[in-house]
């Protein structure tokens, strides 16, 4: 299939070259000549198809005045993108980077590229939020031809057309394989693209100086907003992140591409307004749209641009996050979303309702305080985060979530469902644990892990903060120092992952009299001779996280052994202190828990059927629950 792309593409290319050699190749003076020197003209530089992405590698600079107000301003922010776009793709990993060799800074290579990721993303079969992505990109695409007549009509538009294809090839190539990043990527792709078809018929009709400073705007503001996406994604990539699921790309931009959609909606106001003669409502409605500080300055002007919007969007983010704090405390209404989705699987199994949600609204959100403390420092969560980011090396990301496409919620127990969905409406009970019988199957073919999995899902569409790991023992795996047993190592990679999620939900700024400079966290170094620091630093971030936030830890039984003991049952004592909830999903005896936990914190499950049928549907398959 690939062998076919690259034909296509070459054959492409080869035409395109043909065409713009046209013009010497006929007779001079001949109406065919003038023909092909009309047509010479749209075709781009011939070093383009000799080697497209030249524009990216050579200094470049508009033939027009720089005073043109018209493309002054795109021509500075199209030069900064430019900037960083070699810088970004070398320091993409190997599968997130795009291969040049392969594709064009086109706009059929943009639709080329996105058709080569689809067909990957069928072949292996990836889950539910990939696919949501892949279709948002292919939506996308369909506004690709607009986006390029728009571009066409600012002077040098060629090299515009060149510059925009070729990032948003580099960084959906670098989104794609981040899921989270993916699917927020091409929401705003598709929300900014929203009214581009509109304005590209309606702009051929005004063409007016006015109209071409707009369409240069509008396209400025895009060029700021993928130049922060490579940027912010290379601070992913620098703390380690790209796969966190704490964070919402699209939130991150959602300013930045309202502003952007609000200028593609005044560029077709405009040319409606245009046709009846309104330019004087047009230019109040213009002059009111709010604007990027950093639009358009260089130099030290720029450099204080810069630092006024990040101190503008850190105070926004923090506002914000005291925010939804404030709105968890006072509402309660998260985990009762929770319970309703799960009863909603109840349902599913023609179960009677459970009944009203018992409201939470007393739940109280508070901060370890010690005002009066004369050792209070106050710190950044990305100073914090940056700070950690070695503990990726001691656990997997891959098991911090898992698909969920192969959960199938008529397999479950209707009985273990009503347990757990009680407990989410119990705001006074923190811990419970569902015991399964011992299983030897993957995890996609295991229930209660797909189930616990399950219920990480409904909880972030619940908007509750969550924390998650699903514990294994990797065979051949390489015993780091001060690890003597693989349980140890486990045990490690089980807090480590806990910790560096617990990162993600911290305020953008906080104070606090705990340390959580490098020198304390370097202390962290993978081994379980280290267990007390891990544990004291668990304990300092617990009291700095939202107390709605929701745990869950599958797979717990893997690291009972008596070399983890009482590390264990420290970790569990350290969470029943806390005010997070914590829930542990087990197909396996845990002593650990089985001293730990209280009775009416145990679910028992003591059979399972793992036939391909569905489970949980009559006496002989169903889980029976105690």
């Amino acid at each position: 299939m690939e062998n076919a792309a690259d034909n296509f593409r070459e054959s492409r290319r080869l035409v395109r070259m043909y065409s713009g050699d046209v013009e010497g190749r006929l007779p001079h003076g001949s109406n065919t000549q003038v023909l092909g020197h009309i047509l010479g003209q749209t075709q781009p530089d011939r070093r383009d198809l000799t080697n497209p992405w030249r524009v990216f590698f050579e200094s470049w600079e508009p033939s027009d005045n720089e005073s043109d107000p018209i493309t002054k301003v795109i021509t500075i922010e199209s030069n900064k993108l430019r900037g960083k776009w070699a810088p970004f793709l070398e320091n993409s990993s190997g599968n997130d980077r795009l291969d040049l060799s392969r594709s064009e800074p086109t706009m059929e290579g943009v639709v080329d590229l996105v058709k080569e990721i689809a067909a990957s993303s069928k072949s292996k079969k990836d889950n539910s939020r990939r696919g949501k992505a892949m279709k948002m990109f292919h939506k996308f695409c369909g506004t690709i031809d607009s986006h390029k007549s728009m571009l066409e009509l600012i002077p040098e538009g060629s090299e515009y057309v060149s510059i925009f294809a070729g990032t948003l090839n580099v960084i959906i190539q670098a989104s794609v394989n981040h899921e989270r990043i993916a699917e927020g990527l091409s929401e705003a792709l598709c929300r900014i693209s929203e009214h581009v078809v509109e304005c590209r018929s309606e702009l051929q009709m005004f063409q007016t100086q006015t109209m071409m400073e707009l369409v240069a705007d509008f396209y400025a503001h895009i060029f700021v907003f993928l130049s922060d996406t490579m940027d912010w994604i290379s601070e992913k990539r620098r703390r380690r992140l790209l796969d966190s699921f704490n964070e919402n790309f699209y939130q991150k931009f959602e300013s930045q591409v309202e502003t952007i959609s609000r200028k593609s909606d005044t560029i077709r106001n405009l040319a409606a307004r245009s046709s009846r003669a309104e330019q004087r409502v047009t230019r109040l409605t213009v002059e009111d749209l709010a604007k990027d500080v950093r639009l358009g300055l260089t130099g030290e002007e720029r450099r204080h641009a810069e630092t006024v919007y990040m101190a503008e969007k850190i105070e926004r983010e923090l506002l914000e996050g005291r925010r939804e704090r404030q709105r968890l405390r006072e509402d309660g209404e998260h985990f009762k979303q929770l319970a309703d989705r799960l009863t909603t699987m109840l349902q599913d199994k023609a179960l009677v309702w459970i009944g009203d949600m018992r409201s939470t609204s007393g739940e109280k959100l508070t901060m370890s305080s010690r005002a009066g403390s004369p050792m209070m420092a106050e710190w950044r969560s990305e100073e914090v985060i940056l700070n950690s980011k070695h503990l990726e090396d001691f656990f997997y990301r891959d098991r911090v979530r898992l698909p969920n496409d192969s959960f199938n919620p008529t397999r479950i127990s209707s009985e273990a469902l009503r347990r757990l969905t009680e407990w989410m409406k119990d705001g006074s009970s923190h811990l419970l644990w569902l015991e399964g019988p011992p299983i030897e199957a993957d995890d996609f073919d295991n229930p209660i892990t797909m189930l616990a999995n399950k219920v990480v899902e409904l909880a972030e569409e619940s908007h509750i903060p969550v924390l998650s790991y699903c514990c294994e023992l990797r065979h051949r795996e390489r015993l780091r120092i001060g690890n003597d047993t693989r349980e140890a190592q486990s045990c490690v990679a089980l807090v480590c992952a806990l910790l560096r999620q617990m990162t993600e939900l911290l305020l953008p700024l906080f104070e606090s009299e705990k340390d959580f400079s490098q020198e304390r966290l370097r202390l962290i170094d993978g081994s379980i001779l280290g267990w007390s620091q891990m544990l004291h630093l668990f304990h300092d971030l617990l009291s700095l996280i939202p107390n709605v936030t929701l745990c869950v830890i599958d797979g717990f039984h893997w690291l009972d052994d008596r070399s983890t003991k009482k590390y264990l049952e420290e970790f569990i004592q350290v969470l029943r202190a806390s005010n997070v909830r914590c829930l542990f999903t087990t197909t396996g005896r845990s002593a650990c828990l089985r001293g730990q936990m209280q009775t009416p914190e145990i679910v028992t499950i003591e059979t399972v059927d793992l036939r391909e049928a569905s489970w949980g549907l009559d006496r002989n398959n169903s889980w029976a629950v105690s």
